[in-house]
């Protein structure tokens, strides 16, 4: 004969398998939340050296556009983001010198005060040099 199980029957789930399954998730879900943190930081990183790149190219740029005789180094400091550019010239006097080497510099920190740095360089010819003296 067989056995029938009516509805009234006591098998199923104890309180113990959802607790489990409850810790399980908890466990993964604490996981993401350091994953979100990790990517939180590589954003802010990524976003903080595109504005160092951004000001630095922009600076090269009204350096290029300058007259010659009107160019000299300086720094400025902008959102945490140090920016420093040098000029100079081939020769010790500008007036005889062919050419300068503009050299712009972006420095800032990134996550836990770790040091980036980008450099770019630009040499810019004198319009009015008229070569060697003999």
């Amino acid at each position: 004969m067989m056995k029938r199980y009516g509805i009234l029957s006591e098998s199923g789930m104890s309180l113990v398998e959802p607790l489990v399954a409850m810790v399980v998730i908890s466990f993964s879900l604490l996981g993401s939340v350091g994953m979100f943190a990790v990517a939180q930081d590589g954003i802010s990183g990524s976003a903080k050296s595109l504005e160092a790149m951004a000001l630095a190219e922009s600076r090269m740029e009204r350096l290029r556009v300058l007259p010659y005789r009107s160019l000299l180094g300086g720094e400025q400091r902008a959102n945490g983001i140090a920016l420093t550019w040098t000029v100079r010239p081939d020769q010790p006097a500008p007036a005889d010198s062919r050419s300068s080497m503009i050299t712009v510099t972006a420095e800032w920190a990134v996550g836990k005060g770790q040091p980036r740095k980008i450099r770019m360089g630009l040499r810019k010819a004198n319009p009015v040099f008229s070569g060697a003296a003999s």
